[in-house]
């Protein structure tokens, strides 16, 4: 005769009910059948903080109801010192890491599995395309190294001001995520200056100066540079670059920098492929993004 399997499901919420029922209750159980017990419903979340660094009143780590927001839990921290700089805040979070790590893992891929010919113009002779691809290999070489060992910040852009009034509770007033690391830094005096230019340097703040500017007094760009493709990054971790805005934005030197920004001067990308330059292009700006969040401890 074949067994009857049964499934049966029990939710204990504390150690004194089961005490309980076991004493009151005597349940048999037959061969196949399966005891579910489940969790109480938010046991997970029961504990969860966030840590709030830099140049708030109390730093430390603070405990946080489901749904609490950015704004609550600053001012919670006593709001902000009067050198503190919230628009190049730091919020790092596990997930965004997670994410951004699978991005980049998936853009190693890519540039590993890449064919030759992906690399190079049609229009190249067989004598010439070996030459060409040596350079190539080198600097994707490069790329990779630089993409390897600089890990992912998981740095999440959050657009905050010192008035928390005039955001809290709005679209910019993010809910806070267990285990979020918020820094919010000194307000630094320089504009920072990196890549493929002949002094890469951090120059003194001058308010109301241009990208454009800075570039000049760090010497302007080398030959190596592609000058098409220099972004502004700034303190909050956005990007301004030349595919960031619409079709009437001005011209990304142009841009008027703040304390904190970095402007990144990337190499030129040696093939002709249109796919590769992409792939190249987009390997340089993440590992560029990584420098900000340094920045901001600085």
């Amino acid at each position: 005769m074949e067994l009857e399997s049964r499934e049966i499901l029990l939710t204990f919420t504390s150690a004194r009910l089961w005490r309980g029922l076991s004493r009151a209750q005597t349940f048999r159980f037959k061969p196949g059948d399966i005891l579910t017990i489940h969790q109480i419903t938010g046991w997970n979340d029961i504990g969860q903080s966030v840590q709030i660094e830099g140049q708030v009143a109390y730093p430390g780590t603070y405990g946080f109801r489901e749904g609490e927001r950015l704004s609550s839990v600053l001012r919670r921290a006593g709001g902000f010192r009067e050198t503190a700089y919230p628009a190049g805040a730091v919020l790092v979070r596990e997930q965004v890491r997670e994410l951004e790590q699978k991005s980049r893992e998936e853009l190693i891929r890519q540039i590993e599995t890449s064919s030759a010919s992906a690399r190079l113009s049609p229009n190249l002779g067989a004598g010439d395309s070996g030459a060409t691809l040596k350079l190539i290999q080198a600097q994707q070489d490069q790329v990779l190294a630089r993409l390897k060992s600089e890990p992912p910040t998981g740095r999440l852009v959050v657009h905050i001001t010192a008035d928390i009034d005039s955001w809290a509770n709005t679209a910019v007033d993010i809910e806070m995520r267990r285990g979020d690391v918020l820094t919010i830094p000194k307000r630094p005096g320089f504009v920072l200056i990196t890549g493929q230019v002949y002094n890469a340097t951090a120059l003194t703040f001058a308010p109301g100066k241009t990208a454009s500017w800075y570039l000049q007094h760090a010497g302007g760009t080398s030959d190596t540079a592609n000058r098409k493709e220099i972004l502004v990054i700034r303190a909050n971790g956005s990007v301004i670059g030349r595919h960031s805005g619409g079709l009437f934005d001005p011209s990304v030197l142009s841009t008027r920098l703040g304390p904190g920004d970095v402007v990144v001067v990337p190499q030129k990308v040696l093939g002709a492929s249109l796919f590769w330059k992409n792939l190249l292009t987009a390997a340089q700006l993440a590992s560029s993004i990584a420098i900000t969040a340094a920045v901001a401890n600085i």
